[in-house]
């Protein structure tokens, strides 16, 4: 067997610097070579400067800052481009900047997939403190999330912690039409057409606070919700007649979440995001706008 490559960490860090430099020191104790902060924050390097300041000044992390909030998706891509540049052949540890490795868990991950050659990601199960996750199954026909697959669904692994082989993976791991939420079921979806490219390690290797970032619940919560579904949509469905079958499925999901939250949280916000959550998937995002016009003015820290 040839040499196990070594494992670089890669976590996206959003206005976040005590979360972030905690999931940054659980990788270092876990033999991580090096650590990159994907800095998203967009906030004149304040952020940045005080991740630095609780990290202090070890050689083993870079922080890079984006020229504006890329996103987790294009994040990700930038931040894998990165580590392919300053560290060739090394895999890839992805993980949620509000998650913590816990002991052992790089080893083990790093071991399951050296024995699986032709996987191109490992993945463990994931604590979020009420429940445990593992392998999430999508349901393309209405957007339904489940542990178990049910008819049209496809597997895929949470974003939250992703072991990559940077040598069978390739460039540009998600797709960037996706600002949050969404792209690691598109993933997981082009991914299960290949048998054992994704790598189950069914222990509990992370312990993860959960949309520490986003808010659950928010109005920007519940917009990028929205738009994921719809996208997903788009993503999924193979022609005019597949797209609106799951359209129209989505609809009636959307519009049904949408009325359950308001009832259960007393607000009008969720119908609020259901109509944001349209537009921005129709195209008229802001954001995504905005990063793509200074996605290659990156500034190092």
């Amino acid at each position: 067997m040839s040499e196990v490559p070594v494992i670089v960490g890669l976590t996206l860090n959003f206005r976040d610097a005590q979360r972030s430099a905690a999931c940054v020191q659980s990788l270092l104790v876990e033999g991580a070579a090096h650590v990159l902060v994907w800095d998203n924050s967009d906030d004149q390097r304040e952020s940045a400067r005080a991740l630095r300041t609780a990290i202090g000044a070890d050689p083993r992390v870079s922080i890079e800052i984006s020229p504006a909030n890329l996103g987790f998706a294009a994040g990700v891509n930038r931040g894998m481009d990165w580590i392919a540049q300053h560290h060739a052949g090394a895999w890839v540890l992805l993980i949620n900047n509000d998650a913590r490795l816990v002991p052992g868990a790089l080893p083990a991950l790093r071991g399951a997939l050296a024995q699986h050659p032709e996987a191109k990601l490992a993945y463990p199960d994931i604590d979020h403190g009420d429940r445990t996750s593992g392998t999430v199954y999508y349901q393309r026909w209405f957007g339904l999330l489940s542990a178990h697959p049910l008819p049209g669904s496809d597997p895929h692994a949470s974003g939250c912690c992703l072991l990559f082989n940077t040598a069978l993976i390739g460039p540009d791991v998600f797709d960037e039409d996706f600002f949050m939420y969404g792209e690691d079921a598109e993933l997981g979806c082009r991914l299960s057409r290949e048998p054992g490219a994704m790598l189950h390690v069914p222990v509990v290797w992370v312990r993860h606070d959960g949309s520490a970032s986003s808010g659950l619940g928010t109005p920007f919560y519940e917009a990028r919700m929205v738009t994921a579904h719809l996208i997903l949509a788009r993503k999924l469905s193979s022609g005019a007649i597949g797209y609106g079958s799951l359209l129209l499925g989505r609809t009636a999901m959307l519009g049904a979440r949408a009325l359950v939250r308001a009832l259960r949280y007393r607000s009008l916000e969720p119908l609020r995001a259901l109509r944001q959550g349209w537009r921005l998937a129709q195209g008229a995002d802001p954001l995504l706008r905005q990063a793509r016009l200074g996605m290659s003015q990156n500034r190092r820290l």
